[in-house]
């Protein structure tokens, strides 16, 4: 097809300057400038762009022709030929086109954007408004970062230091079925009160009752893959030790890297390989910014960074425009999940995630996903991951469709040491500095 631009620029820019004009008026700069189309037109074009870069926009003026009522969809009242609309010699009417597009990989704008949006107005108007509305549309979606109720979460975490004590007194551990050597020793060395001690809490403060905590692999399995595992799950207020066949990467509740918690030989592990710092107190700017509601403080002050579309959602605005009406779930789940971390331990549990596939021969390309954010049910889920900055923890938003995850017991604050930073003090034994 032959560049366009040549033959209609005059006629576009008349089109256009209905289009610019309102969106001046609205505040919403846009120039005049070339865009590239399909079959590789070059047409006079309204331009604009975020100030961050993320987006770009393009209105032009096309032939189309009016889709029969009965077929319309989603608002679509037109449609275009890909190979002559952009010819305004060609038949059909005049109407103009507004395409957008938006990176979704954090990259700035560096490489392809995928196209998030395209509609085809009849006036000047209407194509102004999308304009004014795609480009006001991270602030219509802006939220209010959610605050904590300290007291209610105090009362909830003594409740659990509560039945955590009680457990640990009167500990009920039983073992079920046939275990292999291996799974036996370690069961012979089990530390049934501290097994009791940090076994998952509901939020009453009773064993959480659907959760599985995988203690140790048998039989080198990888970690994608199903293999055999010791085990502890609840049972009313006692807690059943027994085999199961597991996928290991896709267990929350993984405590293989953090055996302290319920291995007898491990109990004297010191205080700076269980929480990250020598001393509770060493925690205690961190974990009371975290309970006062203030997220990217905490993560500042451990050296944590977030990338671009985090740090959005972390000042409650939206990631990315076109997801815009998200952004309150995801928000929400973003300090939900960060309330309950320790961004002091985050550098320190992705090498030792990062080790233990290098153990098995294991490549390490993508990062590793600590919780999802929801609101999305497409397979591929948008998800919070870790990894590491040269030698800094950054966390990522990304979107996978796998159920690997970093276990909690690496970048959680450790039960514990939130009893230890409250003035509480437990009855199993304490970390050794």
């Amino acid at each position: 097809m032959p560049n366009l631009e040549d033959v209609h620029a005059a006629r576009r820019a008349e089109l256009l300057a209905p289009v610019a004009r309102l969106c001046a008026e609205a505040g919403v700069a846009v120039s005049v400038g070339e865009f590239t189309g399909q079959r590789g037109a070059t047409v006079r074009a309204l331009l604009a762009a975020a100030d961050e870069g993320c987006w770009s926009a393009v209105v032009t003026v096309v032939r189309a022709h009016r889709i029969p009522a009965e077929h319309q969809w989603g608002g679509h009242s037109w449609t275009r030929s890909p190979e002559s609309g952009y010819d305004l010699d060609s038949a059909g009417e005049l109407v103009y086109e507004v395409q957008v597009h938006e990176d979704d990989d954090g990259s700035g704008g560096h490489g392809t954007r995928p196209l998030v949006l395209y509609r085809l107005h009849g006036t000047a108007q209407a194509a102004a408004d999308e304009l004014i509305l795609w480009a006001r549309r991270t602030g219509l979606f802006t939220t209010r970062t959610p605050v904590p109720d300290a007291v209610r979460e105090l009362r909830r975490q003594r409740r659990c230091f509560e039945h955590r004590e009680a457990a640990a007194g009167a500990p009920r551990v039983t073992v079920d079925g046939t275990l292999p050597a291996q799974a036996a020793t370690d069961v012979a060395a089990l530390d049934p009160a501290a097994l009791c001690w940090h076994f998952p809490r509901e939020q009453s403060g009773r064993f959480q009752r659907n959760a599985v905590v995988a203690l140790a692999s048998y039989g080198n399995a990888r970690p994608h893959l199903r293999g055999s595992w010791l085990t502890v799950r609840t049972a009313d207020d006692c807690l059943i030790v027994a085999m199961a066949d597991l996928i290991g990467a896709n267990q929350r509740h993984r405590w293989d890297a953090t055996p302290w918690l319920w291995h007898g030989r491990h109990a004297a592990t010191p205080a700076a390989d269980r929480w990250q710092v020598r001393a509770a107190d060493l925690a205690q700017p961190a974990f009371e910014a975290l309970r006062r509601g203030e997220v990217p403080q905490a993560l500042a002050m451990s050296g944590v960074r977030v990338d671009d579309q985090l740090r959005s959602l972390l000042a409650g605005r939206p990631s990315r425009a076109f997801r815009a009406e998200l952004t309150d779930t995801w928000v929400h789940g973003l300090y939900q999940g960060l309330g309950d971390s320790a961004p002091w331990r985050l550098g320190h549990a992705y090498r030792v995630w990062r080790a233990g596939r290098a153990a098995l021969g294991l490549p390490v390309r993508e990062p590793v996903v600590l919780f999802g954010l929801g609101g999305l049910g497409q397979q591929r889920k948008p998800k919070v991951a870790l990894d590491l900055a040269g030698d800094e923890p950054r966390l990522r938003l990304v979107f996978s469709g796998s159920n690997a995850v970093l276990p909690r017991s690496l970048w959680t604050v450790p039960a514990d040491l939130t009893a230890r930073l409250h003035g509480w003090t437990p009855t199993i034994p304490a970390a050794k500095g």
